[in-house]
């Protein structure tokens, strides 16, 4: 099985379902235009790949041109991984590695611990000219525990209200259950109700504390990811302080958001080193 085209298709459909469930953020007018865009964006990547080797300049137009419809899509609303992944492979066969990694790294949200995701995100990651070491497999690997990484956020989060709603479920028949007769099989009963009750609050605490903390985590230390060529990283916000280091970077070099001001942003590399870009520089997650 294509998985690339499998997952054109299926991002296709999910686009289509999310943008007319986000009547908030889309309008009419933006659910039809993304509903072409959608379709337009899977023909243009095709086309690109049959272009690949006949015609290199023609595809490469054919694959700005689908990140450009997917792109639209995301602005109508649409958030899926699925559609990101898209986004990532058009950026990638475009050319443009650090949107790339970008969009990739925004699909782990959704689909983490996928075969494919990972090989196309390492194969960008790959192509990256500045390297700094790293401790873990990503920024989100590091920052939390890995076992809740492999479970989607929106999984852990209806699991934990399935949980917490059996919770009260279960404790409220327990209050009101008829008197336990005395003996050996009441004593197993209560058992079994405490163990059950027990259970459901520690589910409560794990998958809905988890996702919590990772969207807690998301928020307070944003990820970016480097668009540019040749950024110095200064040690103020203003082209006029020093570089806090010699080497420039490129794009597709991960980092961490510690510190946002007009125009500017405050990053922390792999490493530990940190310094100011400008935020046209980079495109925060």
């Amino acid at each position: 099985m294509n998985w690339s085209n499998w997952f054109m298709k299926f991002g296709v459909v999910l686009c289509i379902v999310m943008a007319a469930l986000s009547g908030s953020k889309a309008s009419a007018t933006d659910y039809d235009r993304s509903l072409g865009a959608a379709r337009d964006a899977q023909v243009a990547y095709e086309r690109g790949v049959q272009l690949r080797r006949t015609d290199a300049a023609a595809s490469l137009d054919a694959f700005r041109e689908s990140t450009k419809l997917w792109e639209r899509i995301r602005a109508a609303g649409a958030e899926n991984g699925p559609l990101e992944f898209n986004l990532g492979n058009a950026y990638m066969e475009s050319g443009d590695i650090g949107h790339a990694i970008a969009a990739y790294l925004r699909a782990e949200r959704f689909m983490p611990g996928d075969s494919d995701l990972e090989h196309n995100l390492a194969r960008a990651r790959a192509g990256v000219k500045s390297s700094f070491e790293r401790t873990g497999g990503t920024l989100l690997v590091d920052s939390v525990a890995l076992w809740w990484h492999v479970v989607p956020r929106s999984i852990r989060l209806t699991l934990g209200w399935l949980c917490w709603l059996g919770f009260w479920g279960a404790l409220a028949a327990w209050l009101i259950r008829p008197a336990i007769q005395r003996g050996g099989a009441g004593t197993k009963s209560k058992a079994g109700w405490r163990i059950t009750i027990v259970s459901l609050l520690c589910g409560t605490t794990l998958f809905g504390g988890s996702a919590i903390a990772d969207e807690y985590i998301h928020i307070s230390r944003p990820r970016a990811v480097l668009v540019e060529t040749g950024v110095t990283l200064r040690k103020g916000n203003g082209d006029g302080f020093e570089p806090a280091f010699v080497e420039t970077l490129g794009p597709g070099v991960e980092s961490t958001v510690i510190e946002v001001r007009p125009d500017w942003l405050r990053i922390e590399l792999p490493d530990g080193r940190s310094g100011w870009i400008r935020d046209t520089q980079a495109t925060r997650l």
